[in-house]
């Protein structure tokens, strides 16, 4: 049963992304309770591949399972704000849409090159993560993000700029690569030394 625990933890937030939409649709009085849902996400988010990791159990299907249900968990945060405060994401909507668009780059080049979908788990995408939790948590208690938002539009693009390097050096697919630079030492054979807590 602890073996599963990873997994639960992934599947979790596709519950608590989906709890967070339901919470919205009731109105701004639950903004409190969806903050913390949020915050919860994130929770599982760090401890699954720690989990993982120490139980054995940290497997490639897991990692490609982590990345799409990530996404998932976002987007749905991302309707969540949508839902209260329209206004607000109708004035960032271009921001947005070039984040996606960079995503969908990423997905083309490793699709294109290795018919797999990407799971980079690069180090600066931690980064982004974290400043995803802060704007979205500015944006859900208060109904603005300017500077924040700015901030993780910025690590945004950073992020998938770095992945899409990854996917375009590595000869074959990978999983966990830190950096472009760490995937450069393995297109020419040498070896990587990844974070035990953050890369498998």
């Amino acid at each position: 049963m602890l073996n599963r625990l990873p997994h639960l933890l992934v599947y979790s937030r596709i519950v608590i992304g989906l709890l967070c939409v339901v919470l919205a649709s009731q109105g701004i009085a639950w903004r409190v309770s969806i903050f913390v849902l949020m915050l919860i996400g994130l929770l599982t988010d760090i401890f699954d591949g720690i989990l993982a990791r120490r139980l054995g159990v940290s497997t490639v299907a897991l990692r490609k399972l982590d990345s799409i249900v990530d996404r998932f968990f976002w987007l749905m945060i991302l309707l969540s704000c949508y839902i209260l405060y329209p206004q607000y994401i109708q004035s960032i909507l271009v921001y947005v849409v070039i984040i996606l668009l960079c995503e969908g780059i990423v997905f083309a080049i490793s699709f294109l090159r290795f018919g797999k979908a990407p799971s980079p788990h690069n180090l600066i995408s931690k980064v982004w993560g974290i400043s995803v939790t802060w704007s979205f948590g500015v944006i859900i208690l208060t109904g603005t993000s300017h500077i924040t938002f700015m901030i993780m539009f910025g690590l945004a693009v950073l992020s998938r700029f770095d992945s899409a390097l990854i996917y375009c050096l590595l000869r074959t697919w990978d999983h966990d690569i830190p950096s472009f630079r760490h995937a450069l030492a393995i297109r020419n054979g040498q070896p990587i030394k990844r974070n035990r807590l953050f890369n498998g």
